[in-house]
Parts: C-alpha cells; sequence; structure tokens
C-alpha cells in the first residue's frame, strides 16, 4: 500500500464521516477504474454507499470483495449487514453464518445471526447462536466485574457498570438482566419488564432474559402476554422441561387448567426416567387437578410424586390438603422420617410435618396432631412477619384514609362490571361466600386475582413521582378524573377472568387493607367482610401450609397480632365509611345459611337464587385451601375446634386480649 493511497483512504474517510457520502462515491469510483481490485477503497465505496442510501450498490461492492476476499469473516459480516438493510433476511442469515466458520469468535456476527435465524422461525439455529455470541462475549471483563460489585452488595455501582455494557452493546443479556433484577428488587416491576423486552428485541433467542420476562410479567398481573412469551419459549427450547414447567403455571394463572395439563405432560415427557423433576411436574399436575375438581386423578398425581421424589414433603401435604384424605400407617411412617430427616430441605419436612398434623386430626389424636402442626410451624423458613412493622402499617392506613381523603371518588364511574371484593382473614369463609356468590346467575366467579394489589402499587409508584409523596398519603392528590382512570384499569386488566355477567367476584382476603383504595377507584363495587371466631379462624390458619405469603400465620402470638391489626382496620372503615361493607359471620353462615344468604343478596339488589343455597353443585375450578369443602353442603364441625386445645392455644388467646375475645362471645361453640 503506497502512501499516495493511504492519504487517498483518510481523505474519503473524511468525506464518509463528514456527510458527503455522494462525493466520496464520485472520486472511489474513479480510483476503483484504475485498481479495480483495491480491498479498501471497494469496501469504503461500499460504506458510502451505505450512507447515501444506495444499498443495491452497497451489497454489490461487499459481493465484489467476497471475490477478492473468499475466506474474509469481516467480508460476509459486512455483506450480511448490508442485506439486513434490505429485508433479505435469509441469505444475511447465510452470509453471517459463514463469517461465524471462518471466525468463532465474532461475537457481533453471532448476535445477528441469532436476529436472523428467530424471525426466520429456525429458533433452534437462533438459541445455538445466541448461546455461541455468550461464550465469545467480549464484555467478559466487565461483567465480572459486575458480579463482583453485586456480591459486595454495591447495587449502585453494578447498575453504573450494567448500563455501561449497554451503551457498548445494545440489549447485552447478562448487563440488562442486571439491571432488570435490581429493578424488580425495588418493586419496579414495570422497569424490569422494559429493560428486559429492550434486550429481547437485540438477543429474541435468549432463555434466560426470558423466562426473566415471563416472570417480570406475572408480577404485574400480565398473565396473558406472560402465556404468549411462555409459548414463544417452548419455541426456542422446546426440549427443556422448564419452559413447558412455565407455560403450565402460566397457563394455571389464566385459569385455563386444560392447558396448563397438557403442558404440565409435555414437560414429563422432555424428562428421561428416574429423573427428579418429575416430581415437580407430578405436585404441578395434583394441584390442577385438585382445583378442577377431579380428586382421584389428582390424588393419583401426589402418590406419582412421592414417588419420584420421595424427600418431597409437597406430595403429602397435597394429599392432606384434601382436609379428609385417610393416610395408612406406613404413609405416616414415611412422612415422620422425612420431618425428622435434617439432611433433607427444610421446606419439604415442613410440609410433611404438616401433612402428619392432619393425619392425626383425622385420627381424632388432637394432642398429637397439634405437636406437629407446632412442629411444622417452627420447621417453617423464611418467616419474615414483625408485629411492631404491622402495627405501624395499620396505623399508617387509618391515618391516611380519613374521611375527608374518602370523600374524593372517581368520577364518571369506570364501565364493566361491578366488582364484588370479599376480604378478611384467610380461613373465615370467603371461600364458602365465594362459591355461594358463584352459584347466582349474575355472578361470575374468578379466583384469587393479583390485579388490585398491582393497580396499588402503581399508584404508588406514580404518587412518588408526580407528588413526592408516599403511599396512601398520596392518593389524596388525585383528581377525580385520575381516579377513574385508575379504576378503569382495574375493569380492564380482570377482563380475561369474566364473560359477560353484571357482577364478578375478587376473592383475595387481605384486600381488606385496601378498601379504602376500593372506595375511591370503584365506588360501586361490593366489599364483603368474611369473618369468623378468633381462635377458630386462627387455629385454622396455623394448621395450612400457605403456598405463599400469610407469614404472620406460622405463629401463634402473630395471628393474634395480624388478627387485631385487621380488626383495627376494619373498624375504621366502618366509620369512616358507615354501611360500605356487609360483614358476613361465619358462625351465622353456619348455622342459617338461607337467612344468611336471602340478606346478602338483599343487602347487593340482587334476586335470590335456590342455586345458591345448591353451591356445592356447581362445578367451578376451586383454587384455595377450601377447594373440597365448598364441593359439599355445609356442615358445623368447622366450629370451635380450637376448644379441644385451649391450653395448648394460649399464645394466641393471649395475643389476641380479652377486649377481642369478648367480641365474639355471642360466636362460642353450644
Amino acid at each position: 500500500m503506497t502512501s499516495a493511497n493511504q492519504e487517498f483512504y483518510r481523505s474519503i474517510a473524511s468525506l464518509i464521516q463528514g456527510g458527503n457520502p455522494k462525493q466520496a462515491i464520485d472520486q472511489l469510483n474513479s480510483f476503483l477504474a484504475d485498481q479495480p481490485k483495491d480491498e479498501t477503497a471497494l469496501s469504503m465505496l461500499a460504506s458510502a454507499n451505505l450512507r447515501a442510501g444506495n444499498t443495491e450498490a452497497a451489497i454489490a461492492c461487499f459481493e465484489k470483495g467476497i471475490v477478492l476476499r473468499p475466506n474474509s469473516d469481516a467480508a460476509h459480516a459486512e455483506l450480511a449487514f448490508a442485506l439486513m438493510k434490505t429485508g433479505n433476511k435469509k441469505k444475511a442469515a447465510n452470509h453471517f453464518g459463514k463469517a461465524t466458520a471462518l471466525n468463532s469468535n465474532f461475537y457481533q456476527a453471532w448476535c445477528f445471526l441469532g436476529q436472523l435465524e428467530y424471525a426466520l422461525g429456525n429458533y433452534t439455529a437462533a438459541r445455538i447462536a445466541t448461546d455461541q455470541a455468550e461464550t465469545c462475549d467480549p464484555l467478559e471483563p466487565d461483567y465480572r466485574k459486575m458480579q463482583t460489585a453485586m456480591r459486595a452488595d454495591k447495587f449502585g455501582e453494578a447498575e453504573e457498570i450494567a448500563r455501561t455494557m449497554l451503551k457498548r452493546q445494545a440489549g447485552h443479556p447478562r448487563a440488562a438482566f442486571m439491571l432488570a433484577h435490581l429493578a424488580d428488587k425495588a418493586g419496579a416491576f414495570e422497569e424490569s419488564m422494559r429493560i428486559l423486552k429492550y434486550a429481547l428485541e437485540h438477543y429474541p433467542a435468549h432463555v434466560m432474559l426470558r423466562r426473566a420476562l415471563i416472570q417480570a410479567l406475572e408480577k404485574l398481573g400480565a398473565y396473558i402476554p406472560a402465556v404468549i412469551e411462555a409459548e414463544e419459549l417452548t419455541n426456542i427450547s422446546p426440549d427443556e422441561f422448564r419452559s413447558w414447567l412455565l407455560l403450565s403455571k402460566t397457563h394455571g394463572h389464566t385459569g385455563d387448567h386444560d392447558k396448563s395439563l397438557a403442558a404440565a405432560e409435555k414437560a414429563a415427557s422432555t424428562l428421561d426416567d428416574g429423573s427428579d423433576e418429575l416430581g415437580k411436574i407430578d405436585l404441578l399436575r395434583g394441584h390442577a387437578l385438585k382445583i378442577m375438581g377431579r380428586r382421584a386423578e389428582s390424588e393419583q398425581a401426589y402418590r406419582d410424586c412421592i414417588k419420584n421424589t420421595p424427600d418431597n414433603g409437597a406430595g403429602w401435604w397435597g394429599l392432606a390438603d384434601f382436609k379428609n384424605y385417610e393416610f395408612s400407617d406406613d404413609d405416616m411412617l414415611v412422612m415422620e422420617q422425612l420431618a425428622n430427616n435434617e439432611k433433607a430441605e427444610a421446606p419439604q419436612r415442613c410440609q410433611a410435618a404438616f401433612a402428619l398434623g392432619k393425619a392425626y386430626e383425622n385420627r381424632k389424636k388432637i394432642i398429637e396432631s397439634f405437636a406437629w402442626y407446632k412442629r411444622a410451624n417452627d420447621l417453617r423458613p423464611n418467616v419474615t412477619f414483625d408485629p411492631k412493622d404491622n402495627d405501624t402499617f395499620c396505623n399508617d392506613h387509618i391515618q391516611g384514609f380519613t374521611a375527608k381523603v374518602l370523600s374524593e371518588q372517581a368520577a364518571p364511574l369506570p364501565k364493566g362490571p361491578t366488582p364484588i371484593f370479599i376480604v378478611g382473614m384467610p380461613r373465615a369463609g370467603s371461600t364458602l361466600i365465594e362459591q355461594i356468590l358463584a352459584s347466582h346467575s349474575a355472578v361470575e366467579g374468578t379466583m384469587e386475582l393479583s390485579t388490585l394489589p398491582n393497580v396499588e402499587r402503581r399508584i404508588s409508584i406514580q404518587g412518588r413521582k408526580q407528588f413526592n409523596a408516599e403511599y396512601p398519603a398520596s392518593l389524596a392528590q388525585f383528581s377525580e378524573q385520575e381516579l377513574t382512570a385508575l379504576g378503569q384499569v382495574y375493569i380492564d386488566e380482570t377482563a380475561l377472568y369474566r364473560t359477560e355477567k353484571a357482577y364478578f367476584i375478587d376473592k383475595l382476603p387481605p384486600n381488606f387493607e385496601r378498601i379504602g383504595l376500593i372506595h375511591k377507584i370503584l365506588p360501586h363495587a361490593v366489599v364483603i367482610d368474611a369473618r369468623r371466631h378468633p381462635l377458630d379462624c386462627g387455629f385454622s390458619g396455623y394448621k395450612q401450609h400457605f403456598a405463599g405469603g400469610h407469614e404472620w400465620s406460622y405463629d401463634l402470638t402473630n395471628i393474634g397480632n395480624y388478627y387485631n391489626g385487621y380488626l383495627k382496620i376494619m373498624d375504621h372503615w366502618d366509620t369512616v365509611l358507615p354501611g360500605k361493607v356487609v360483614c358476613v359471620q361465619y358462625e351465622n353462615m353456619v348455622r342459617d345459611t338461607e337467612a344468611t344468604v336471602r340478606n346478602l343478596l338483599e343487602r347487593m339488589g340482587l334476586e335470590f337464587e335456590e342455586s345458591c343455597l345448591r353451591f356445592f353443585e356447581n362445578k367451578r375450578a376451586v383454587r384455595t385451601a377450601s377447594s373440597e369443602q365448598v364441593r359439599q353442603p355445609i356442615y358445623t364441625k368447622g366450629m370451635g375446634q380450637w376448644k379441644q386445645l385451649e391450653t395448648q392455644l394460649a399464645p394466641l388467646i393471649e395475643s389476641l386480649g380479652e377486649e377481642t375475645m369478648q367480641r365474639f362471645v355471642e360466636f362460642l361453640p353450644d
């Protein structure tokens, strides 16, 4: 290469970078007329044509370059990139493939190849390309620094490194995943979702990113988009059981249990006989079949779970949670061995102990039963409930939702059906009320919806940004129109769970905390408080292994504290919103079902229907721990069980206090 040529190249580069590609093209064409095999000039001509928008001319130049340099990975990559510009995905993928064949460490070529193969529907090839890109990531040193910062809890430093990585490489998977994780930790699920979607635009076949996106969507309650992403994940990794397992779970969230079961079966088909993962599939099938009321099949699925994963206490608890399942002596011996096995995982030992508690209870061995329930609750890992924090929470809500604040409501009303919120303590009869109302022709039964908590979380974020105020105080600053918009968001986002009936049920017990929010954004909503004697309710919760949440329920003193907090908040609503909440006492429902149901329907403005008294004939799916009870006529054996264990329940009685106990004297067992 002569010094004159070098000077010429510098001059051309200056023209291209200076925004004069047409002048550069003229000079390059003249130069190449004399030196047609000059590879550098040919490459620069292609670049100039790209800058000028002459894509076809650029492609012709790049093709000549390949003739001159058939073994050049860069030449193939340049042509491939130009072909992408014209939308010729197949040919572009072919040349990026050639570039990576010539240079297996060509990171950018692998990245573009992954995008193109995905767009062409070649999911396996797309995933292979994406995985190969990660093996030659030029930002590996930055990734290591980011990991070190995270391990040292230097989250700000880790975030800065991740953002720098994204500036250097758009959508970088590891950087995006870290930023999404940090957003998730802060409760900013929308931001986490946005980051992951952005990264997937550049790395659409990246399995880890798509899994994270599905989880972010689930946290947002965006279950239909989560299903779509999970279906796409099974296209990308069809031979991986976790993809089908995730699809099964997302279908379960939307209430499509047939598809959930089908995906679970597909997950099982990807595993070898004897795989430890088979137990997870069996457990998922057991839960889905129980919800659908297919008891015999559900029992068999739980038995399969126990067989395939002997140390899986969840299978035993799945059977015990039928409430009337009869365990054999051999069953109880195996459960006891698992519960006492200190080498087994604590969550599995915990669930085996809960199952033993129920097994002894069904045999009328009450003392032994309670001993195992206590052992189970003591084994429960990661319980973080703090009574002081709960007291603070209750007081903040009472102070934040004054009568003045509550006087401002959505206007006009959100458009759509009327929500019926069934709230209260878990194990207080909310599922029974739901089943009774869902048997009415005008009422749609749904499931435990996370929609309202997600709306509340978004309000909290918006209030912080818009008014520099924390929730619930920030809610006072939203206009009537903004409140209507928030109510409409709730109505719109619950649409997938209902048909065209005039009413629909949202049964999520902890929504008792959100009655003030309901009143402001959904003024027309019906609110029902399912209430039960605190000792029956508290003891029933103590015997229950909840799938998630309810951290207060694993300690008798904490149960009393939480129940008193619930009463305190409900008393506040009755004071500032008199008549807003319909209280249904469980004991009254059991003792005189028809009178209680008639009164409830009248309060709601609905005509009485005989089907409400034959609720146990309703074949709808029921997702809660009471699924089996509400498929039977009402019985009274759940009342007053605490009397047999009054001594053992002393911490609960003491925590509740005399004032609370006196409020329920009329509901003591006969």
